[in-house]
């Protein structure tokens, strides 16, 4: 199996935020999986935005207003992590 570039969760987590968590790390995952297809690792502070999504303590829509390391776009990670929750929205 792939190594995670995520932290492990909390072991005293509800259930429902426990399936929350894991939803949200799966469309990171998915995000960065997209993003390095080119053979360019993630960043760190992109690596450090998924981890905050996945915990909750920020939305799916601030990954896509942020920018991208000095670029002004997006990180294509953020981008493809929310192109995959708007898919499983529909």
């Amino acid at each position: 199996m792939p190594k995670s570039y995520f932290t492990a969760f909390p072991s005293d987590l509800p259930a429902d935020e426990l399936t929350a968590r894991r939803q949200r790390q799966r469309y990171a995952e998915w995000g960065l999986s997209v993003a390095t297809m080119s053979g360019n690792p993630p960043a760190p502070a992109v690596i450090e935005n998924l981890q905050a999504y996945i915990n909750g303590e920020i939305q799916i829509e601030d990954l896509a207003r942020m920018d991208a390391d000095d670029q002004a776009l997006p990180s294509p990670a953020y981008l493809a992590t929310l192109s995959r929750h708007r898919l499983k929205q529909h």
